[in-house]
């Protein structure tokens, strides 16, 4: 069952996970549908603050991967992570939906001291700030790319650099560029 994370931001909307389906058939409201091929569907409502509610049904592919919806940076924004992609919608304009270049996404966090939403595969790394995507990083690790602890203010993350089992190596990110400032 997917779930709604807050992570310490303040979104201008409110979400209510598994609707219940309306007795006539007829939501009465819009419908965004995405990845209508999957099997298994994320439905949800989302009502703002400002603007009309509408109702989600994404495809999803839970196959050990992430599946969930996250408070952004921007309280208008709202991630959908659905297994293989992340979609940033606007809350007030849900036809806008921008999918996010990670796939497939196995950890969404936001690092401690920073007011950022990061996004991540087994080896690339996308960051959500209060304006929308503010950077990706490329081919940072061969595969297990991790969120990891560190002191306050950057972006932590740990993954595999060789294809021998090896403990995992620690990279340090600068949160405003996502260059690598650390363990590069």
């Amino acid at each position: 069952m997917a779930e709604f994370h807050e992570l310490g931001f303040h979104p201008a909307y409110q979400v209510e996970i598994d609707p219940a389906f309306p007795p006539s058939g007829d939501w009465g409201m819009t419908e965004i549908r995405v990845g209508g091929s999957s099997s298994d569907t994320m439905t949800f409502k989302v009502s703002p603050t400002e603007g009309e509610a509408w109702v989600g049904f994404f495809g999803c592919d839970r196959r050990g991967l992430l599946v969930g919806l996250y408070a952004c940076p921007n309280p208008e924004d709202l991630l959908v992570v659905t297994g293989l992609e992340a979609y940033l919608v606007r809350a007030s304009r849900p036809h806008e939906l921008n999918e996010l270049p990670v796939h497939p996404v196995t950890t969404v966090g936001r690092p401690e001291g920073t007011d950022l939403l990061v996004v991540g595969s087994f080896t690339d790394l996308a960051a959500i700030d209060a304006v929308g995507l503010l950077w990706v990083t490329e081919g940072l690790f061969l595969d297990d790319l991790e969120l990891a602890k560190g002191p306050p203010g950057k972006v932590y993350v740990q993954g595999s650099l060789h294809s021998i089992p090896s403990d995992p190596h620690l990279l340090t990110i600068d949160p405003a560029t996502g260059n690598v400032i650390a363990g590069g």
